[in-house]
């Protein structure tokens, strides 16, 4: 016999997303309380083949593929979507129930307004099936906007949602309590998977230029699981959160690489920089921005009466996202992570009747959707996005690490391959002074000095003299050396240099020998990554600095100055004391606005010398030259007044 239903009653609020489900629920006048369903354990994301393009495959939520007839693992086999759905939300009721001690009487579920009809009905059958009766949907706008205020607020709200199946704008409008949408607007391909598998697609079409297509063919599904997720890491590493915004994710860095193992060769190592991305990303946001303001001309509805910004979706964390979307609203909210889901609890209290309005409305009616039409998918926003930009990586061991040995950098340089002669020999020195540095032993004296240092002279080793022999004539005989007290050789020796570091400083000098020099600073910023939470930082932060100023000052070319402003500048970033870089800003700056001058252009001289002064207001060359180029200048407008 069954046991009775328990007679105390809950709603449920649930964000049905595409990487996981968010729940929230509460009695008649009792807390809010909070459910986390389990990210293991359940087929958010799955790989498919792709239809086409560089990427052989795609991954798809399993919330994208309700009501589409297909299948998905589960289990070591595999099941229908909308069956494994409804799985989920079973098991959400049953939890719900066993820690409430209550029967859930009301259920509202937060979906994009895109969400197709069928994939509505899909859901609704799924929630009946899994015991969840009566159940509401509403559009996740709705539930943000029902979220973040009370009943008292009122003000027109712009939500600006970024998630991993794409970004979606909802305007509405609500008036202490009572929400009316007012448009909607959105796309799949600005969003999550969209940028992660832009990452991933340039790995791949890097290794495909390498070793042709048949390399990136026959991997299982793990296997391209396992590399989104590094896709994914790599673009937050580069992406996320600014700093001081309360969060506990790492602020974004400037350099991240992402390595390709398909089990068809070597493993592809690829390098992106914070420019690539941010590059990459900047179509993306600003053709939502413009979305945004085609939706407000649509609802006749003036940029200066939108309240409030609201910004929700784990997409609107990124700095790139939160910085082109500045000024969309008169300020700017960032919805915490269960706003979706307070939203859907608190209109499923006001259906169940737990809680109205103050103008007196109830739940049903405190809530106007109107017509919800998906996206037109001729509208989508990135049908010509340019592909991310990036450059492989030096892979990090050898091709062959049975020959890392000084018998290797001497066949290579008898080869004639001096510098990857070198490169090796930094390695095995890098990697012995931390062995003997672990094994307590002092490193000692090295006998390869870096580039343009002169060698250290040989010391001279004096002999004893054998007792009873005199010593030769014109040396002294030396004198017994003194001990030296504890406190004087008791001083640490400077901590090593991680071995990854050291490697990637070791190739970066070795690529600048090369005339590899973005490559050369790329390796320099994985030095530094590695070396973060290492005792040596310091001493890889001024390493990679000297990377950044020798590849500047390499090439002096009028082409070249835009990477070697972008390179000075991102050292100067990383240590704006620097002095040093200041005064190579200044002059690379300045040689180049001399070739701007030798060759005409005038103007754009005159904008170099207002950047050189800007980095050292007391150059003498700038100031010459800028007053030379002022008064060239008033010459050419004088002579020009009097011709016919």
């Amino acid at each position: 016999m069954t046991a009775a239903r328990p007679a105390a009653r809950v709603s449920l609020g649930v964000d049905f997303g595409a990487t996981g489900v968010r729940a929230l629920y509460a009695g008649p006048g009792e807390q809010v309380r909070r459910l986390d369903v389990p990210v293991a354990g359940w087929p958010w994301l799955v790989c498919l083949p792709a239809g086409a393009g560089v990427l052989p495959v795609a991954f798809p939520s399993l919330k994208s593929l309700l009501a589409g007839g297909r299948s998905v693992p589960w289990r070591g086999g595999a099941a229908d979507a909308d069956a494994v759905v409804t799985r989920m939300l079973r098991a959400l009721r049953e939890h719900v129930e066993e820690r409430a001690s209550a029967f859930v009487a009301q259920t509202v579920i937060s979906v994009p307004a895109s969400f197709q009809s069928a994939q509505r009905q899909a859901l609704r059958d799924a929630a009946r099936e899994a015991g969840l009766t009566p159940v509401r949907l509403i559009s996740d706008s709705m539930a943000a906007v029902m979220g973040h205020t009370t009943d008292r607020d009122s003000g027109t709200f712009l939500v600006y949602g970024m998630g991993y199946d794409g970004f979606e704008l909802g305007l509405v409008r609500g008036v202490r309590g009572h929400c009316r949408a007012l448009g909607y607007d959105g796309a799949a391909t600005s969003g999550g998977r969209a940028f992660d598998e832009g990452v991933l697609a340039k790995a791949v079409q890097l290794l495909v230029a390498r070793r042709g297509p048949a390399s990136v063919t026959g991997a299982p599904a793990e296997v391209w699981l396992g590399h989104r997720e590094r896709a994914q890491a790599t673009r937050q590493a580069l992406s996320g959160p600014p700093e001081g915004d309360g969060t506990a994710a790492p602020a974004a860095t400037d350099f991240a690489a992402l390595t390709l193992d398909l089990g068809t060769g070597p493993p592809l190592r690829m390098g992106v920089t914070r420019p690539n991305l941010d590059a990459f990303l900047e179509p993306h946001v600003r053709r939502t921005v413009r979305r945004a303001h085609a939706l407000l001309d649509e609802a006749a509805v003036a940029r200066a009466d939108v309240d409030t910004l609201l910004l929700v979706g784990g997409g609107t964390r990124m700095e790139q996202v939160r910085a082109g979307v500045a000024g969309l609203g008169r300020r700017t909210a960032h919805g915490p992570p269960e706003l979706l889901a307070l939203g859907a609890l608190k209109h499923a209290v006001r259906l169940g009747g737990g809680g109205a309005s103050s103008s007196g409305s109830s739940g049903a009616a405190a809530l106007e959707e109107g017509l919800l039409e998906p996206a037109d998918p001729n509208r989508d926003t990135l049908a010509d996005a340019p592909a991310l930009t990036a450059a492989l990586f030096p892979p990090e061991d050898p091709p062959d690490p049975r020959r890392r040995d000084v018998a290797q950098a001497r066949e290579l340089a008898g080869q004639g391959r001096r510098q990857e002669a070198v490169a090796l020999l930094r390695d095995i020195v890098a990697e012995a002074r931390e062995l003997l540095a672990g094994l307590g032993a002092d490193a000692g004296p090295t006998g390869a000095p870096e580039p343009g240092q002169e060698p250290e002279p040989e010391p001279v080793h004096e002999q004893e003299p054998v007792r009873g022999q005199e010593p030769k004539p014109g040396r002294e005989p030396k004198p017994e050396r003194e001990p030296k007290p504890e406190s004087e050789s008791a001083g640490a020796p400077p901590a090593p240099m991680s071995r990854r570091a050291a490697r990637q400083l070791s190739r970066a000098r070795a690529l600048l020998d090369l005339g590899q020099y973005e490559h050369a600073v790329q390796s320099s910023h994985a030095a530094w990554q590695e070396a973060t939470a290492h005792a040596s930082r310091a001493d890889v932060l001024d390493a990679m600095i000297e990377v950044h100023c020798a590849a500047a000052m390499a090439d002096m070319a009028p082409g070249h100055f835009a990477d070697a402003e972008r390179w000075l500048r991102c050292a100067y970033g990383h240590d704006p004391t620097n002095e040093r870089v200041r005064g190579l800003l200044a002059r690379r700056t300045f040689r180049h606005a001399e070739e701007l001058h030798r060759i005409g252009a005038r103007d754009e001289a005159i904008e170099a010398l207002g950047k050189c002064l800007t980095w050292d207001p007391e150059h003498p060359g700038a100031e010459a030259l800028s007053r030379r180029l002022g008064r060239d200048g008033r010459n050419r407008r004088g002579r020009g007044d009097v011709l016919d």
